[in-house]
């Protein structure tokens, strides 16, 4: 690169909701994490329950406090860990290991933990906190889009954006319990996982059989069937899909 020339803008210079939750832990990239919590040692379920990435966030006071505090930490550890045991009971049965989380993969759990606690629970006070990262992002950067301030009505809607090989089927199995935990009306709830092919709509469902979740592939004929604690996942090609139906 050239004296002078600039650098070219990236899609992860504006992920604000990305910054704004890994401010809540005093960093501002997720290599800076990875420095510590990225050890094998960090790995795996303490005596007490709770995950050693929990002792080490806790121990080595890597949140800000006044925003999130310990005993809520401690809360969204705990439901990370009786989610991720659920999904992994079969899998560490028939594969003779057991399956212990990434820093990376508690990571984007603890961070949707966070999220939705604050969408159903706290909403104006995410709201205004998202907000207020995204003015100073403004102020801190003169080259970023001048985006429009948040609304309650654009917060409905996340994205996760995880490495090829980084268990992103896994960890949509357990993002699917943690909104079943938060919302309010789960009996009226219907997944729907949609995927490019009638082939990986088969992966997907013998992947859910395997953690455990009731899971059918979505019949027209038929509609949303339900065995009962709420609809079951429903999976459907893109292709089936239409502006009508």
């Amino acid at each position: 690169m050239s004296k002078g020339q600039k650098m070219k803008r990236t899609f992860h210079d504006n992920l604000i909701l990305n910054r704004y939750l890994l401010s809540l832990f005093n960093q501002d990239n997720l290599e800076k994490f990875k420095q510590r919590l990225g050890d094998d040692r960090f790995e795996g379920i303490d005596n007490d329950g709770q995950t050693k990435f929990f002792h080490e966030l806790t121990s080595g006071r890597l949140f800000q406090s006044d925003l999130i505090s310990e005993n809520d930490l401690r809360r969204y550890d705990l439901n990370i860990v009786k989610h991720w045991q659920q999904i992994t009971e079969h899998r560490n049965n028939a594969e003779g290991h057991i399956l212990k989380l990434k820093y990376f993969q508690y990571l984007s759990l603890l961070f949707t933990e966070i999220y939705l606690d604050f969408y159903f629970n706290h909403p104006e006070k995410l709201l205004s906190q998202l907000n207020a990262q995204l003015k100073a992002h403004l102020a801190e950067d003169a080259q970023a889009p001048e985006f429009q301030s948040y609304t309650k009505e654009d917060l409905n809607k996340i994205a996760f954006w995880n490495a090829t090989g980084s268990g992103k089927t896994l960890l949509m199995h357990v993002n699917i319990l943690q909104y079943l935990d938060y919302c309010k009306n789960r009996h009226d709830l219907t997944v729907f996982v949609i995927t490019p092919n009638e082939g990986l709509s088969k992966q997907h469902l013998n992947e859910f059989i395997a953690s455990n979740l009731s899971a059918t592939i979505f019949d027209r004929n038929k509609g949303v069937q339900s065995n009962g604690l709420f609809n079951d996942i429903q999976i459907i090609e893109i292709s089936k899909l239409s502006e009508k139906t």
